[in-house]
């Protein structure tokens, strides 16, 4: 298949403001549901939301531990040929799921890996794949992230989850919560 950056030309206005639609849509979904985790984390650990609100955490590094614990895509593949991995056979036409969410807690890779460590180095989380497989919207992503972090928190510093609401995880292609109730009180 010939692409046109794979042949020399300029990309047209048109296959531009396609591009960008594309980018801009595909994160709609994947932040709204990575800020749901977020803050049900922030409104459950007040410590961790203070420190954030004062300047003592950053923000990146705040979103970037709840991207490695809490990640929400799960990438789906259609096998190509027979073959058997780790024991599990597996055959040419089967759906498989790569759960970055189990990598994202690997031990070996993470010391402490079921523990949230805000600032942990080195994070080289997989909430965005890798490789060739990597979202290119990762960047674009990380700034909505950060801004919405430090923006809510300038605004709205103290809230919570109404006691005895249940949160609900929905899971999919995209995991989400179902739903995120949450409430403050006015200053």
């Amino acid at each position: 298949m010939t692409t046109p950056l794979s042949t020399g030309r300029l990309v047209s206005q048109q296959e531009a403001l396609s591009m960008t639609f594309l980018l801009y849509m595909a994160g709609l979904d994947t932040v709204a549901a990575a800020l749901a985790y977020m803050f049900a984390y922030l409104a459950g650990h007040g410590l961790v939301r203070s420190q954030l609100t004062a300047g003592q955490l950053k923000a990146n590094d705040v979103a970037e531990e709840l991207l490695r614990t809490h990640s929400l895509i799960n990438t789906g593949r259609v096998v190509t040929r027979d073959i058997e991995f780790a024991g599990c056979p597996m055959r040419k036409g089967d759906r498989v799921l790569l759960s970055t969410a189990a990598a994202n807690r690997d031990p070996v890779e993470f010391g402490s890996a079921t523990d949230i460590e805000v600032g942990r180095r080195p994070n080289r989380h997989l909430a965005f794949g890798a490789g060739p497989h990597r979202c290119l919207g990762s960047h674009l992503a990380r700034i909505e992230l950060k801004i919405a972090l430090e923006e809510w928190h300038r605004r709205i510093p103290h809230y919570r989850i109404p006691d005895g609401v249940p949160l609900e995880d929905q899971p999919g292609s995209v995991s989400t919560l179902k739903a995120l109730p949450l409430q403050w009180d006015r200053d």
